[in-house]
């Protein structure tokens, strides 16, 4: 049977050995999955590497044996520490002192699972589903009895291979002894870390995560992490006194490995009086008296699965510990892993970055090692397929993992930071990939508070991402229309902020665009979302009248020097900011415009080449009616937006989207504590549209006949003449 070691290059083996017979009271299994353990597993690897360099990269590479060789000269002198030297740091295999090279090989693993083949326990019979711990990475084991754990029918047995994982997050679970509403940090969300995220949001804890990488601290928040801290962006002790209202937090487990100990010393300053700190990682435990003293905080280890754990009589004779006595045995751990495995309450198969052959096994390592930010978990495969289980799997690894449409921005302003992102940060369907912007004081801020995966100056490089499903366009509106073209060419869809483009060629092309590649398209007219334009909406459906509808929008007075009067970039007002209104009077008349007719100009502003001013009316083929007044000469405490809408002896007024008043239907009035324009209801149209889960409501079409009508509100103001619309939009 195949089974896997550390040789003393730090190499992967594969070896061929005997099967292993029943020792005591237990099961001989045959392996189906094991889970590599990132952090033991690599520490070993790791070790042993450093074990094997020549002296002097030892002291070049390594400020802890630069140390060690600092205190030998300090205490036996420099003769004395060359021959300690001698006899300890140039140790070679000369065949006398050290055993031979082809013996020298370590097994590693610890977590699997597998069928049963032999057994002499009564609870067991062959072909039962399995979960063992404690055994090493190898195609038949023997698993004592306390390590041995019937898995659920509902579990896969990919599921299952965590079990002892499970056991030992479990273990620091209740050392931690968190009870429900306590504040509890998790410091370091690896896999370790990340299993331990669930195990407090199953417990009541309220959960604040830290980590250096984003990535993982965006996995951690869908896992249930309440806050989640990145300390290179975000002062942590100040984070955590204003959500603690100055407390601190009441329990912390640290899951992260270091060689330093300002972990732990970082993890006093977060603790509250007389809190618990829990350790799981390695690192040195250094840390200051005083403040310890100060706080009568509590450092507790956490030992591995549990109770029973390196007790011989337990593990291997098969003795239990009384559980009025010893609840949380080891074994019993394992088994209620499994169970919240099985109850739906853990996600282990999220974690899960690849299965890879066990003959592959030094490429698994390899891609923990070297890509830890794409690798959570990876389970080793030992068999092709499960030959003696007749139970169904439940699904496969690709299907478990949910569909979540992969966001990647280009540009992050005021807007976006504001209004946007923190939407699609908190929606559990999409995730922020990238990030692209070209200011170096917006690209620290978007780190720290948005937590994509990456920033970059470059958009190409969201556009070849190749895990980016949607390209969201924020920068200022001149690349609008060339960077939504780039982007539906890459095979990306597109959620660009409105303006469509600053021309009508260019929005042809970006139209013409969408049709040809067939990709998606929406563009930022959130107010056909608002809660009161849905309502206005569906009431007006039953009318076969025409609609008389009156919008007036008093907006706020922006210096000229602004770069939305820019005719070059921002394209005035009327371009940049109008296609609003004109989209929304297009969404509840529902007809096509016949003629317009505007009258505008420079009312407020000297010296600029755009209009800041104007009043339009527009003519429907259903005999419907709309005037628009858009302006920035009124006073400030009006509303900004006032519709009117007339139709068949009924009414509808809605102020600012925070109130509506009817008269003539059933529905009454109705008041919003706080404005509405549709914001949230928008992006999550375009994120389930995205993912194939319900329509979207603004097509390509749309975008392109309210572009049209501002261009034509332009021209008639210039020309002082109606325009009839004709059927310019297909030339």
């Amino acid at each position: 049977m195949k089974k896997l070691f550390i040789n003393n290059k730090s190499q992967i083996i594969v070896k061929e050995m005997k099967d292993p017979i029943i020792e005591t009271k237990g099961s001989i299994v045959k392996t189906s999955f094991a889970l590599i353990s990132s952090g033991t597993e690599l520490s070993d690897i790791k070790m042993r590497r450093f074990h094997n360099l020549p002296f002097i990269k030892k002291v070049i590479k390594s400020k802890d044996f630069r140390n060690i060789i600092y205190n030998e000269i300090k205490e036996r002198g420099i003769l004395g520490t060359i021959k300690f030297g001698k006899l300890y740091l140039f140790k070679k295999d000369d065949g006398k002192n050290f055993i031979k090279p082809t013996s020298n090989l370590t097994p590693i693993g610890y977590s699997c699972s597998g069928l049963v083949q032999k057994t002499n326990l009564k609870d067991y019979q062959i072909n039962d589903r399995v979960s063992c711990g404690g055994s090493n990475h190898a195609e038949i084991i023997y698993s004592p009895k306390n390590l041995t754990c019937k898995v659920p029918n509902n579990v896969t047995l990919e599921e299952a291979a965590f079990a002892t994982l499970g056991a030992i997050a479990l273990h620091g679970i209740h050392r931690a002894d968190i009870k429900p509403g306590e504040f509890v940090g998790v410091i370091g969300t690896g896999l370790i870390g990340l299993v331990i995220v669930q195990l407090i949001k199953a417990s009541g804890g309220r959960i604040v995560a830290f980590d250096l990488i984003n990535k993982r601290l965006n996995l951690a928040k869908e896992l249930g992490a309440d806050f989640i801290i990145n300390p290179k962006y975000l002062n942590s002790d100040r984070k955590v006194s204003e959500l603690t209202n100055m407390k601190g937090l009441d329990s912390i487990i640290i899951c992260a490995t270091s060689k330093s100990s300002k972990i732990l010393e970082d993890a006093v300053d977060l603790i509250r009086d007389r809190g618990k700190i829990v350790m799981l990682g390695g690192f040195p435990i250094e840390v200051n008296r005083g403040k310890l003293y100060y706080k009568e905080a509590d450092l507790l280890i956490s030992r591995s699965y549990g109770p029973g754990r390196y007790d011989m009589y337990y593990e291997y004779e098969g003795f239990d510990y009384p559980e009025e006595f010893v609840p949380w045995t080891e074994k019993r751990n394992m088994e209620f892993f499994l169970t919240l495995i099985s109850e739906k309450k853990i996600n282990v198969k999220i974690l899960i970055s690849d299965i890879i052959p066990v003959d592959k096994a030094n490429i698994a390592y390899e891609k923990l090692e070297n890509d830890p930010f794409n690798n959570i978990a990876i389970l080793l495969k030992f068999t092709h397929e499960e030959e003696h289980l007749k139970i169904k799997r439940i699904t496969s690894i690709t299907e478990i993992k949910r569909k979540k449409l992969m966001i990647g921005l280009i540009g992050c302003g005021s807007f976006a930071q504001s209004t946007h992102l923190p939407l699609l940060l908190s929606n559990p369907n999409c995730k922020i990939k990238g990030i692209c912007t070209e200011h170096k004081k917006t690209a620290e801020l978007c780190l720290a508070k948005f937590h994509p995966d990456y920033i970059t100056t470059n958009h190409k490089k969201i556009l070849k991402d190749p895990e980016i499903d949607i390209v969201f366009i924020y920068t200022r509106h001149n690349t609008h229309g060339k960077f939504a073209i780039e982007a539906l060419k890459a095979g990306k869809n597109v959620y660009c902020e409105k303006p469509m483009a600053l021309t009508m060629n260019q929005c042809k092309e970006v139209y013409n665009t969408v049709k040809k590649t067939g990709k998606f398209y929406s563009i930022g007219f959130n107010r056909r979302y608002s809660p009161f334009i849905q309502i206005a909406k569906e009431l007006l459906k039953k009318r076969d009248n025409p609609i008389i509808m009156n919008y007036r929008i008093a907006n706020t007075f922006i210096s000229g020097s602004h770069w939305v009067y820019d005719p070059n970039i921002g394209g005035g007002p009327i371009i940049g900011e109008f296609c609003h209104f004109t989209d929304l009077i297009l969404y509840l008349i529902d007809s096509t415009p016949i003629e317009i007719y505007a009258k505008g100009g420079n009312l407020s502003h000297k010296n600029i080449e755009v209009y800041d001013s104007c009043t339009v009316l527009i003519e429907f083929k259903n005999g419907s009616i709309a005037n628009l007044i858009y302006t920035d000469l009124g006073g400030p405490d009006i509303p900004k937006e006032r519709i009117e809408i007339f139709s068949g002896e009924s009414t509808i007024f809605i102020d600012d989207f925070k109130t509506m008043h009817t008269s003539g239907f059933d529905v009454g009035n109705k008041k919003l504590q706080v404005q509405d324009k549709g914001h949230k209801n928008e992006l999550e149209n375009v994120i389930k549209a995205n993912l194939n889960e319900e329509e979207s409501l603004i097509r390509v079409d749309d975008a392109l006949i309210a572009m049209y009508l501002c261009f034509k509100t332009i021209d008639s103001i210039k020309n002082d003449l109606p325009i009839k619309i004709t059927n310019d939009l297909n030339e």
